[in-house]
């Protein structure tokens, strides 16, 4: 059986379309820069997390269902993101 390797995840094609305006707004306030590359594909520590920690830290809130603010983002939204992290946080 011959396994697959998964498609290498894109902040700009595949997380920033995700994010609404009004998430990014909100986020803001909390120094959580959700529409800058930069900012997402940082590797240095940061949250608490040893490397990646803004993308981390973003990870754990919508996983956990604490953003955005209006809902959950649906599974497949999350699988997106959690593939994103496996493939090396690519811009």
């Amino acid at each position: 059986m011959t396994q697959q390797n998964p498609t290498v995840g894109s902040y700009a094609r595949d997380i920033k379309p995700k994010i609404r305006p009004g998430d990014a707004t909100c986020m803001a306030r909390h120094h959580i820069k959700l529409t800058d590359a930069t900012w997402m594909c940082d590797a240095a520590a940061s949250f608490g997390f040893a490397d990646h920690g803004n993308a981390r830290k973003v990870f754990a809130e919508l996983s956990a269902k604490k953003m955005p603010p209006d809902g959950p983002w649906p599974q497949d939204w999350l699988d997106t993101y959690q593939n994103w992290i496996d493939t090396g946080f690519q811009a």
